[in-house]
């Protein structure tokens, strides 16, 4: 996304957090960077940096440099370490995935009453990769754009009260087992960058394989909007609603650049020994960029947004994780 002179502020701004934060560290090093920027962040954007001319580039400084992180992980990752997921992490994704997908589903119409729209878009939210997943659907589904907002609020809510909470429910339960720990926070936790900022909390190690975990979510978005596409379709012309003219999904263009990228470095470090230097540097990118993103993210997590919600909207992401984390927890344990 090219930058413009309005988010230059935000973007310096959640720089200058990440980069005191990073400083802090040295002293308070029980804590760490990354949560002292998340805590930073929450701090300061809501008290002294409440101002709207921040939101632009903070907006960007928690959503694009996680990115390039993402993608140069692929040097610190090779085939062995996805071989060490196993067939019990596809079948653990694909079971954590459809059971969240028609829980949601379920209890937003027989529960909470809000619209199949609503359902569906919370349904994808928290089951494949939160606000993306959302914009992906939200056009396939005739979502309205108050529907689409509130379900980014409160899919992106549920998301940080899981970033508080799995870096200490996830080692309490698996005692230092980083890829089950992966597991817990890669196949729960709603956005790629709420993925690393909450596994960055615990321990490097278990960034990779929470990555690795959430990478296999993110590959089946596209099934996820065909087939919520399919349904809502289906729906409208039983309902005799207009349906309008069904659009071809193109499939790969939802799969995002840093993916690929990711997947073209791992290849390469399997094939090749990369140089220690350009071990280091990309892991020392990859760190820094976490530590921006938990502060985008504390910069960007405004009261009001949590008010937005509403109370329904906020009991239904709330019971929502509630069983994404419970469900997962009983996966793990049966399948490995």
């Amino acid at each position: 996304m090219k930058i413009t002179k309005k988010m230059l502020l935000g973007i310096i701004l959640t720089l200058g957090v990440a980069i005191f934060s990073d400083y802090l560290s040295q002293y308070l090093p029980h804590l760490g960077a990354e949560a002292i920027a998340l805590l930073l962040g929450i701090l300061l954007g809501n008290t002294i940096l409440r101002q709207k001319l921040w939101e632009p580039g903070v907006k960007w400084a928690e959503k694009y440099p996680i990115e390039i992180g993402i993608a140069l992980l692929g040097v610190e990752v090779t085939l062995s370490t996805i071989e060490s997921l196993g067939w019990q992490g596809i079948v653990f994704i694909l079971i954590q995935m459809t059971a969240t997908i028609f829980f949601v589903m379920f209890i937003g119409g027989r529960l909470f009453k809000v619209s199949s729209q609503s359902a569906m878009l919370m349904g994808a939210g928290n089951a494949v990769c939160g606000s993306s997943a959302i914009a992906a659907v939200a056009p396939e589904i005739n979502a309205t754009d108050n529907q689409r907002r509130t379900a980014v609020a409160t899919v992106s809510l549920s998301g940080v009260v899981l970033l508080f909470i799995l870096p200490i429910l996830g080692p309490s339960i698996y005692h230092g087992n980083n890829l089950l720990i992966g597991a817990l926070i890669g196949g729960t936790v709603q956005s790629v960058g709420q993925v690393i900022g909450t596994a960055s909390l615990v321990n490097p190690s278990v960034i990779a394989y929470a990555t690795l975990f959430k990478m296999l979510r993110v590959l089946l978005l596209s099934v996820v909007v065909l087939a919520m596409s399919n349904s809502a379709h289906k729906r409208q012309a039983a309902d005799g609603t207009a349906v309008g003219e069904k659009k071809a999904i193109k499939l790969h263009k939802m799969v995002p650049w840093f993916i690929y990228t990711f997947l073209g470095l791992l290849f390469l470090s399997t094939i090749f020994t990369l140089p220690m230097p350009v071990i280091h540097s990309a892991k020392a990118v990859t760190s820094f960029f976490g530590v921006v993103n938990l502060a985008g993210i504390g910069l960007n997590l405004k009261w009001q947004t949590i008010r937005a919600s509403g109370v329904k909207f906020l009991g239904y992401g709330l019971v929502t994780i509630t069983f994404q984390v419970l469900a997962a927890i009983l996966l793990i344990h049966s399948i490995y």
